[in-house]
């Protein structure tokens, strides 16, 4: 687990009349609505691209080819509904409401083909569905998604336990074929690939995958509860190996599961945003290893989750002046416009067009192990004096983090009954550094190795021609040392005997400037450590 504080890089004064800061995300224009906005997505045809935009009152689509002059081209009056959701199949696009107040607008389809038209197309299906031998209109949906296959889902609807009603698009993409449920438990969202559905079970509290080859007949193949038991949203990597989950709830996590077993669905990471404690995430997707989300009274976040396990946040844009743990502000965010513009709806703001640079994290997995006996050390805390990273090893004495910095950073390593020590590492943008920290516990084996090792001196600091240094070591009581020298990552690179009649040692080994660390045993297996700056 990880609650990420990144330093603020820049704040950027914007049109409207609040500060937003932001972390590699760029304001490219704004688009504002007189009502409150709801959900978005996008649509591009011939290098054009448009925002779907959910409004409490219609469907607004915007076409954003010069996102600093978006252009509304069409406005589809309908239900009053604080939601509505949109996805596209084609050159159409298609949108739903929940509870409304009004005439309701059932499944909304639109040309988009047509949008340049003095008159463009669109139609509004109410189809009647058979549920359990009785016939029911379908009036409302949550949230649709359209998989790769032609396929509609809606989730959340007035038929049935409000499970997913699957449509096929293909025989007449304007008027959706209803072709079947599933209605074991209600569903709140959901997104489709191949022949499984994943679905968020708001209300249960867990996420589901559902086999869909039958569409008649679906079933469930597996479940996971998800942090705060508010399952909102989920959303699948490319590989179909990991899906990601967001709760709806003040201060609750969006989390990574393996799903790669269905039969055993095992979380990996969880992680909140620098936004502060207590915001509510909205929606997450999936876009090239990164996590783009919403997250209310705040805005857009962006998570590197291309090493499993490890999720960073490398990027945000706040959007609202609101704070806190309201519902208010960003609801959701689009990322996958060719033009890799991000397209944000904020409910009071507006739509954002942003642009990211993405970067990634820097990962470190590192071990911290007890120098006399090369054991593991559980429960060592690893903190980075100068960086984000501060966490506690595993009970395999493991570290698994990353940051959004890269660089040499000092690290403190501590564990109660080991001796304090720093360790410099450098960390690279989208690597994954594996280090180990040796720690020394507190007295053991001193009474031998004191008198030896205290007067031990590391002489010169600087590499000699050839290569190699030089160690100058004080009376060794008639006893020959085992030395070995690791480099600042951890990795051994010298390991040999220092004779007990000689006080000069030349290591002959081809050494790069940097720090070093050398270990000196007996051979009862007590040692210490010192460091080694090599110049």
């Amino acid at each position: 687990m990880k609650y990420y504080c990144i330093a603020l890089l820049s704040v950027l004064s914007l049109a409207s009349s609040h500060a937003q800061s932001s972390l590699a995300v760029t304001k490219l224009g704004q688009f504002t609505y007189l009502e409150k906005i709801n959900d978005v997505w996008g649509w591009e045809d011939q290098g054009r691209e448009y925002a779907l935009v959910g409004v409490e009152n219609g469907l607004s689509i915007v076409e954003i080819s010069n996102p600093t002059n978006p252009v509304e081209k069409l406005f589809v009056p309908g239900a009053i509904s604080t939601w509505r959701d949109m996805k596209t199949y084609q050159n159409y696009g298609y949108a739903v409401h929940d509870l409304f107040s009004g005439s309701s607008d059932g499944i909304l389809v639109v040309d988009l083909s047509t949008l340049d038209n003095q008159f463009p197309s669109y139609w509004n299906r109410l189809p009647t569905i058979d549920y359990n031998g009785q016939q029911m209109l379908f009036q409302r949906g949550h949230n649709i998604y359209v998989d790769e296959n032609g396929y509609l889902y809606v989730f959340g609807s007035n038929i049935g336990n409000g499970g997913a009603l699957i449509f096929d698009l293909k025989p007449d993409p304007t008027n959706p074929t209803y072709v079947g449920m599933f209605d074991q438990y209600y569903l709140h969202d959901g997104v489709a690939r191949g022949d499984t559905l994943w679905g968020a079970a708001v209300t249960s509290g867990f996420f589901s995958a559902i086999n869909v080859n039958s569409k008649i007949n679906p079933t469930e193949l597996g479940r996971k509860n998800t942090p705060s038991g508010v399952s909102h949203n989920v959303w699948f990597s490319d590989d179909n190996q990991r899906v990601f989950t967001t709760d709806e709830v003040r201060a609750a996590w969006i989390a990574e599961y393996d799903v790669s077993d269905l039969s055993n669905i095992t979380e990996l990471d969880r992680i909140k945003t620098s936004f502060g404690p207590n915001v509510v995430p909205h929606n997450a997707h999936f876009h090239n290893n990164f996590l783009v989300n919403s997250y209310y009274t705040s805005g857009l976040q962006i998570v590197d989750v291309s090493v499993p396990g490890i999720m960073v946040e490398t990027a945000y844009y706040d959007t609202s002046p609101a704070s806190g743990s309201g519902f208010s502000g960003a609801w959701g965010a689009y990322p996958y416009l060719p033009s890799g513009r991000i397209l944000a709806s904020d409910r009071e703001q507006g739509l954002f067009i942003l642009s990211s640079t993405y970067p990634r994290a820097s990962f470190l997995v590192a071990t911290v192990l007890n120098s006399t006996n090369n054991s593991a050390l559980s429960n060592a805390r690893i903190k980075f004096l100068n960086g984000d990273i501060d966490a506690n090893t595993s009970i395999f004495g493991i570290v698994r983090e990353g940051q959004a910095q890269a660089g040499t950073f000092d690290v403190e390593v501590s564990k109660s009954g080991f001796i304090t020590d720093t360790f410099q590492v450098n960390l690279t943008a989208g690597q994954v550094n594996n280090v180990q920290f040796p720690l020394r516990p507190v007295n053991v084996g001193m009474a031998e190795l004191t008198p030896v090792l205290e007067a031990a001196k590391l002489f010169p600091t600087a590499v000699e021609t050839g290569g190699g240094v030089t160690l100058q070591v004080g009376e060794l009581l008639n006893q020959d040392l085992l030395y070995r020298i690791y480099n600042a990552k951890g990795a051994q690179v010298k390991m040999g005997t220092l004779n007990a009649a000689q006080k000069e040692h030349f290591i002959g080994i081809d050494f790069q400037s940097g720090l070093y660390f050398l270990k000196l045993s007996t051979a009862k297996g007590h040692s210490r450590n010192f460091k080694l700056l090599v110049r």
